[in-house]
């Protein structure tokens, strides 16, 4: 595991009041040069020379800062998301625009018209994969069980890693194939689609 992959995941609001922030430090340090420039005194050649620089390497600490963050969050494969028992993943008739691997806990897939649970899935099962094979609507409902971390992956990345790892494409094809005829290892079981 590297070191990004520990790094907090910063939201918008957070991005934005650090930008904020080295906005101002480097703002102050201009009004310190201003400040020196027009009353050179030894006050302002101390503030000038000590404060200044010090704010404005703050100023490009969280810069870069940010930039390694954004960076990290726009080529990472997966995004870790985490549910309480009750809480939605998903709705049935959502757009499908991710596949979900379970990396602990359990989900239920349930059928939104009448409550009846399809499938229980557990550590190590993926769903939502067929929304993005057939470019339809999410077809059940899928919500948490237990507490559960999942690994979310995007379409783009989903479709990227069928199209390079053909075993991977021909485990999951099976599997779609297995829930759309209500099958599992040939005896029938009230399971169905979850993507």
């Amino acid at each position: 595991m590297n070191v990004l992959s520990r790094l907090p995941t910063l939201g918008a609001g957070a991005v934005r009041w650090l930008t904020i922030a080295a906005l101002s430090l480097t703002l102050l340090a201009l009004l310190i040069a201003l400040q020196f420039v027009l009353r050179t005194t030894g006050g302002t050649l101390f503030l000038f020379s000590t404060l200044a620089p010090t704010f404005v390497f703050i100023a490009i600490a969280i810069y870069a800062g940010i930039t390694l963050h954004e960076y990290h969050r726009a080529h990472k494969l997966f995004d870790v998301e985490r549910y309480q028992p009750g809480q939605l993943v998903f709705r049935q008739n959502d757009p499908g625009d991710c596949a979900y691997f379970i990396r602990s806990g359990e989900v239920e897939v349930v059928r939104e018209e009448d409550g009846t649970v399809l499938a229980r899935l557990g550590a190590g099962e993926y769903f939502g994969e067929m929304a993005l094979l057939s470019n339809r609507p999410r077809n059940a409902t899928v919500r948490a069980a237990a507490p559960v971390e999942l690994a979310v992956l995007g379409k783009r990345n989903f479709l990227n890693m069928l199209h390079l790892l053909p075993s991977t494409e021909e485990a999951i094809l099976s599997t779609v194939r297995e829930r759309a005829m209500g099958r599992d290892g040939g005896t029938v079981v009230e399971r169905a689609d979850s993507g």
